[in-house]
């Protein structure tokens, strides 16, 4: 929904064991506001793992998030969790999708789903995947990129357990994790997950390895904001945010 203030307002729903939100105010252009809301799950203390990330993407949980954020009236609205998003398979990201807007009466998107879509509007078919987790579960991603006609080249994870550690690593953390899954063959890095901190250093990533760096954050963000009408280029967090 456009203001006289905002060119754009973009609901975020996202768990609650979240703790990055500063990693999506530093992808956005100036006249667009953030709408934060959380949900819980009956897991939350547990673990990350295969039956833990299901409750995240859980349809019914992520209904009830959108329609308390409806009343803020946001542009666009999206899921910011990667795992809920994939561990369901192709397909299920569009089922999250029809739960947020039905709960907000406005488009909606997932971490996942921005990912698909980035890779076909630049044309990347051989993607490698730095994943924040468990490896089984970060190589669902990599099924469901298969699955959607990508070639992954690797998948390697850090093998954290919660989204406090991964959300408290440094960006160094990812950018090495980046480093050692890259090979020739891989014409974009995708660093998974929502709760990874990389703005600071997606575009020295990106010179360094000659390629897209695709984070969940900025690639998530980005198809926000191309929902919500908002054309503005962003410099300084890759090269999605500033040329596409």
């Amino acid at each position: 929904m456009v203001t006289p203030f905002l060119d754009a307002r973009i609901g975020v729903i996202c768990p609650d064991d979240s703790v990055n939100d500063d990693e999506f105010w530093a992808c956005i252009p100036d006249r667009v506001n953030f709408l934060f809301t959380r949900y819980r799950t009956p897991k939350r203390f547990d673990p990350i793992s295969i039956p833990m990330v299901e409750t995240y993407g859980d349809f019914d949980t992520v209904y009830d998030a959108a329609v308390t954020l409806s009343i803020v009236r946001p542009s666009v609205s999206l899921l910011a969790c990667n795992s809920g998003s994939f561990v369901g398979g192709v397909g299920g990201d569009r089922k999250i999708i029809e739960a947020i807007e039905r709960g907000t009466n406005a488009p909606g998107t997932t971490i996942t789903t921005a990912q698909v879509e980035a890779l076909n509007l630049m044309g990347i078919k051989r993607v490698a995947i730095a994943g924040p987790y468990p490896q089984d579960v970060t190589l669902r991603l990599g099924d469901f990129l298969t699955q959607s006609g990508f070639e992954v080249t690797e998948v390697q994870s850090a093998g954290m357990e919660t989204e406090w550690e991964i959300g408290n690593a440094e960006p160094q953390v990812w950018a090495d994790l980046a480093r050692q899954v890259n090979s020739p063959e891989a014409e974009c890095v995708i660093i998974a997950g929502s709760g990874t901190r990389t703005a600071p250093i997606l575009n020295s990533l990106e010179v360094e390895l000659e390629k897209p760096i695709l984070s969940g954050p900025s690639v998530v963000v980005w198809h926000a904001l191309r929902l919500a009408g908002v054309q503005s280029r962003l410099q300084g967090r890759g090269r999605l945010l500033a040329n596409y």
